[in-house]
């Protein structure tokens, strides 16, 4: 079957061919649209189309600006195209004989639409262009802000009719051994409807059978692309072969699918998936799978996503009947089915918007000295639109690399980073900001030269009426100028005031020289949580003998990370009545954890090698969760129990600093520590290891993966790395937007800067023979200078006054992306107009100084 191009892009192409006169259109459109649709289903890959779009959009502008330059006059009734081409020919060879006027005026329009462009792109492969699923519309994301068990996603469905079908989600680690050097793969658990669901199945095999779900029938595996090519060769007879694919509860595994090379999976980017199972007749109140992380579900044909989240918070209600210890009445608000393409944009959204606002006023101020050049000039229409073309192709071709640039920059957990492309729509937009910027840049100009022309017969009257007009024109632009760069400029302002209150946290504990990495033991290995202690041990024990290791020690979830464990916990003297229990986080530690990573005690003891499966069951909480739990009174000796009212208690030894767990940007919440010796879980650890001064962290890599081989070689080293540097990527998402907008303030900065300078310029040029008559009666240069001055700056404090006030209402749509910072934050307005306002008097203080040096003799012999 032939392929064709999607319907939205021929409607693209069709809105283009509106650039044509309407009777070429009716007679050529149909071949036209013909060829384009051959060679956008012939194209291969993203890059294929990108330059299918590009040669279309470079046709049909031609084609438009020669049909349209052709019909400027007509000869003998005939249309003659001879006239466009000689104005063609005479804008060609105007703007050859002014280099400079030419050159600036491109790099500027080239500046704007490429930066809008390439913003434009971001937004679009992020928010706008459709999930890469079968009817994407469909699909939702259920109870975001609750943690499900692997029952709940299989009563939710039953419970709502909206919902078609739906499939759980967690993230999973595994290792694969017997394939050349062990390997730490990521993946995930997965309901067996999960890729039917999505509607994309493997390229491959099969997916998972509803038998799957099953305990016991579960051990089976559908392959990434991209682990089928590295750790397979590509070898299609890999399906039906049992694999050394290990986790906590099997060992190996059966693949029975590989997935397309493009498929885009739902969150993170897994290489393997395997099935969650659930014994038959569990309901949600009697599964303890509480890591069922993400929702995702299809609608039924004709629901809507109101009518699902109604149905869910319905569903929640029947939570809390059935489980209110662990559901309470702040989860059943937060019950909803959400759009999964909001719901996988995350919270960069609004920044996003705001950044394209952001680019949108640098393109109005690139336009708006282009209009002041063009003023100063005199120059005719024929101009800006070969000017505007100029730009708009610079402009393309800049936003191609400044994509690239985008794309690398980015951090690796920005969403959809792999949908950010110059493609068909992208380029009809890069397409509309050309012609918009021509139309913006030459207007004012435009309407001044008619005026003049209309008076041009009152002789040297005209001139001077034109002269005034542009006199009152100029210093109305910069003002705009001024005005939209004050709102770029806090904007960013308030980005960089977010990242840096963020960055100059305390995390709680020393992050430099410390190593860290994960060794994943295969599970069939070490089948329960004492083997999994003595195997940590022995790693301890290998580690802390190498010379350059002052100390080491391992914790299951790694600070600076998202990832969390938290269970429902029942502190001593604390009345929970009938209410739901708190769920407090838990982390594990081994002998020396506090004191590797230098995490002050604050009262009582740390844990140490006594506190083991015989000992006294003991826990060291952190100061967030005294305050929560026994505020003003002594915790020592006090006791809490986790997972249930009855299980066996734990004393609090000790009470250490609070930590920034999940990095920068997050507060710190209740925390406990559990010696793993004494909790007996088959848990995967974080190894953290402290470099001896002097020493480089890494580079003992080698080393310290020699250790861990010493003890067992199948074993992967994965995620090898410096815990600052860990910490620091918690902020690399809110560090990347704060450059995009910084970059944008600073563009804004400049063409301010540009604009007061070519109106100062232009104004003292104008009033030079004022000036000369002032200086020859006697004033003084500093008279004169404060008198060029004073006019130039009279139109940089309106702007300034306008601007701070619509950016008081502008940058409201910053402030979920803000980090103790308000949107109103007085420094950063204050430091703001400062800025501007030297900015604007150092621009104009050359022109002004110039004009305060003049030679009055010069001055009026030429006059």
């Amino acid at each position: 079957m032939d392929r064709q191009p999607p319907e939205r892009a021929l409607r693209v192409y069709r809105l283009l061919l509106r650039l044509v006169p309407g009777d070429v259109r009716d007679r050529f459109s149909g071949d036209m649209e013909e060829l384009f649709a051959l060679r956008l289903a012939s194209a291969r890959g993203r890059a294929g189309r990108a330059r299918v779009w590009a040669r279309a959009l470079g046709d049909v502008v031609l084609h438009a600006a020669l049909e349209h330059a052709g019909r400027i006059t007509r000869t003998g009734g005939e249309e003659t195209m001879a006239h466009g081409f000689q104005d063609m020919r005479y804008a060609l060879r105007a703007l050859t004989r002014a280099p400079v006027l030419t050159g600036v005026v491109v790099a500027t329009l080239a500046l704007g639409i490429g930066s809008t462009t390439a913003t434009f792109s971001v937004v679009n492969g992020v928010l706008l262009e459709p999930l890469p699923y079968p009817e994407p519309h469909r699909l939702v994301s259920l109870w975001t802000e609750m943690n499900f068990n692997t029952a709940m996603v299989y009563e939710a469905l039953e419970a709502s009719p909206a919902l078609e079908s739906a499939s759980g989600y967690s993230g999973w680690v595994f290792t694969l051994t017997g394939e050349g050097e062990p390997l730490e793969v990521e993946g995930a658990r997965v309901s067996p409807d999960h890729f039917r669901v999505l509607g994309v199945p493997p390229a491959l095999g099969r997916d998972f059978t509803a038998e799957e779900g099953l305990p016991g029938n579960d051990d089976v595996a559908v392959l990434s692309h991209g682990l089928w090519v590295r750790a397979f060769g590509a070898d299609p007879d890999v399906l039906g072969r049992r694999i050394a694919l290990a986790t906590n509860d099997v060992d190996s595994r059966v693949v029975v699918g590989v997935m397309p090379p493009d498929f885009r999976p739902l969150v993170d980017d897994p290489e393997v998936w395997v099935p969650l199972s659930l014994a038959p007749g569990t309901d949600m109140a009697g599964d303890d799978t509480w890591y069922v992380n993400h929702r995702v579900a299809r609608l039924a044909p004709g629901a809507t996503v109101a009518q699902a989240s109604e149905q869910m918070r319905e569903f929640a209600s029947e939570a809390l009947a059935r489980m209110p210890r662990l559901v309470d009445e702040e989860d059943v608000r937060s019950a909803d089915a959400r759009p999964l393409a909001e719901v996988v944009a995350g919270s960069v959204g609004p920044v996003l918007w705001a950044a394209l606002g952001s680019v949108f006023l640098v393109l109005l101020m690139a336009c708006a000295n282009v209009a002041n050049l063009l003023l100063a000039r005199g120059e005719a229409r024929t101009h800006d639109a070969v000017l505007g073309l100029l730009g708009g192709a610079a402009g393309v071709a800049l936003s191609f690399g400044l994509v690239r640039l985008v794309v690398a920059l980015a951090p690796a957990d920005f969403p959809r980073v792999r949908d950010i492309a110059v493609d068909g729509p992208v380029l009809a937009f890069a397409l509309a900001a050309t012609l918009v910027a021509t139309l913006l840049a030459g207007l004012v100009p435009a309407l001044r030269t008619s005026r003049v022309e209309a008076t041009a017969s009152l002789g040297r009257a005209g001139r001077s009426a034109g002269a005034r007009r542009s006199s009152r024109l100029t210093p109305a632009l910069v003002g705009v100028q001024v005005a939209l760069a004050v709102v770029v400029v806090v904007g960013s302002g308030l980005m960089l005031r977010s990242l840096s209150r963020m960055t100059a946290e305390d995390p709680g504990l020393r992050t430099d020289g410390v190593v860290v990495f994960r060794p994943n033991p295969p599970a069939g290995r070490y089948p329960d949580g004492a083997a999994y202690e003595a195997y940590y041990a022995q790693v301890m024990e290998r580690l802390r003998a190498l010379p350059e290791v002052e100390g080491a020690a391992a914790i299951q979830l790694l600070p600076g990370t998202v990832n969390n464990w938290s269970f429902p916990t029942y502190p001593e003297g604390v009345d929970l009545g009938e209410g739901s229990v708190p769920s407090v986080n838990i982390r594990l530690v081994t002998p020396g954890y506090f004191e590797t990573l230098g995490l002050p005690l604050s009262r009582g003891r740390a844990l140490t090698a006594t506190d083991d499966a015989d000992d006294e069951k003991v826990v060291v909480v952190n100061e967030a969760f005294v305050e929560r739990f026994w505020p003003g009174e002594d915790p020592l000796g006090r006791t809490l129990r986790i997972m249930g009212a009855t299980t066996p208690p734990h004393r609090v030894v000790g009470v250490v600093a609070d930590v920034r767990q999940h990095g920068f940007g997050r507060d710190p919440r209740p925390e406990m520590y559990f010696a793993h010796a004494q909790l007996g879980w088959n848990a995967t650890f974080w190894v953290v290891a402290r470099m001896r001064p002097g020493v480089e962290p890494l580079a003992s890599a080698g080393a310290i993966r020699d250790a861990v081989w010493a003890v067992d070689p199948d074993v992967p080293v994965a995620g090898l790395d410096e815990l600052s540097r860990i910490f620091d990527a918690s902020a690399d998402t809110t560090r990347f937007l704060t450059a995009v907008l910084g970059t944008f303030g600073a563009l804004a900065l400049l063409l301010g800067a540009v604009g007061v300078f070519g109106v100062t310029t232009f104004t003292v040029g104008r009033r030079t023979p004022e000036f000369g008559v002032r200086i020859a009666l006697g004033a003084g240069g500093r008279e004169v200078l404060g008198s060029a001055l004073g006019r130039s700056l009279l139109p940089v404090a309106a702007g300034l006054v306008l601007g701070l006030a619509a950016a008081a209402v502008a940058t409201r749509a910053l402030e979920s992306a803000l980090y103790q910072v308000e949107p109103s934050d007085p420094l950063t307005y204050a430091a703001v107009g400062f800025t501007l306002a030297a900015v604007a008097t150092l621009a104009a203080l050359l022109p002004a100084w110039r004009a305060s040096r003049l030679d009055p003799v010069l001055v009026l012999s030429r006059e």
